[in-house]
């Protein structure tokens, strides 16, 4: 498996893998995920979503059927993933809160989704960058996004 660039691109990708790739065109640059499965996560026929998880690398990917199974979702909870520069994973809330801050992040919503099954789960979500952040015990353990909208349904896919 080639050994992808590590830079969180908000709105566009992850190093080479870029928002409205095909499943092939992933397959391609990682190879066969560890861990495939296609859910429903609507009411419509088309609400479909085939995620993939590469386990080594601490990457997972959803491609949904009604963008024609192109690449919309991308999750890392590695170290080695940069945000702006900086290595985020296993930062407390307030250092993360300092970091965004750093780099002008300012429409953050926090929210606590905390339950008997995910005790101490916080979300922190900026809109603008189309990023949420999972923080769990105060750590933060997940970084997720996708591309940006030009509007409520309509995708800016990355050039």
């Amino acid at each position: 498996m080639e050994k992808i660039q590590v830079d969180i691109l908000p709105g566009i990708g992850l190093g080479k893998l870029k928002f409205g790739m095909s499943r092939d065109e992933v397959k391609s640059m990682l190879g066969e995920p560890n861990h495939q499965e296609i859910t429903h996560y609507g009411d419509d026929e088309e609400d479909k979503s085939d995620a993939w998880e590469y386990h080594p690398l601490r990457l997972d990917m959803s491609f949904e059927e009604a963008e024609d199974w192109r690449l919309t979702i991308l999750s890392v909870s590695s170290e080695d993933y940069l945000f702006k520069g900086s290595s985020l994973i296993g930062l407390s809330q307030e250092e993360l809160m300092e970091e965004l801050d750093l780099h002008g992040i300012k429409d953050l919503e926090i929210e606590d989704l905390s339950s008997k099954d995910h005790p101490e789960q916080i979300l922190i979500a900026s809109e603008e960058l189309g990023m949420n952040f999972w923080l769990h015990q105060d750590i933060l353990e997940e970084i997720q996004w996708g591309p940006l909208f030009a509007d409520e349904n309509t995708i800016q896919w990355p050039v």
